[in-house]
């Protein structure tokens, strides 16, 4: 097997590992947002300070999933991922928790996704 084939088989392999793990987030997101299930106990349990510290991990956790996945598809299509792509994702995700969680939340999320940016570009060098 070519070396390129191998990059390929992995790449893919990543992506279908970041599509189940945004899925998985995404449905947990909705679950606590939701109080659905056996989620709404354990959410009036915590309260709602630990409950939006989880709603904040669990938001970042989608960005740098989505961060992962587009790049992949780019760079599994011969194209550049850009900093257009991130942005767009930041604003995404930050509105996304502004819709589910308020706007604390979001502030929050938005703060801890740039933080994740400026990690991208400090590694880029």
């Amino acid at each position: 097997m070519s070396q390129k084939t191998r990059e390929r088989k992995h790449m893919r392999r990543t992506m279908i590992i970041s599509s189940a793990a945004i899925a998985f987030i995404a449905i947990l997101a909705g679950l606590i947002r939701l109080r659905l299930g056996p989620i709404a106990g354990i959410v009036d349990f915590l309260g709602p300070v630990i409950t939006g510290v989880i709603s904040i991990v669990l938001l970042t956790l989608l960005f740098i999933g989505l961060v992962l996945l587009i790049g992949n598809l780019r760079n599994l299509y011969g194209e550049s991922a850009g900093w257009f792509d991130v942005i767009i994702l930041w604003v995404l995700v930050t509105i996304l928790a502004a819709i589910l969680f308020g706007a604390p939340v979001a502030l929050l999320t938005g703060l801890l996704c740039i933080g994740f940016v400026y990690y991208l570009h400090l590694a880029q060098d």
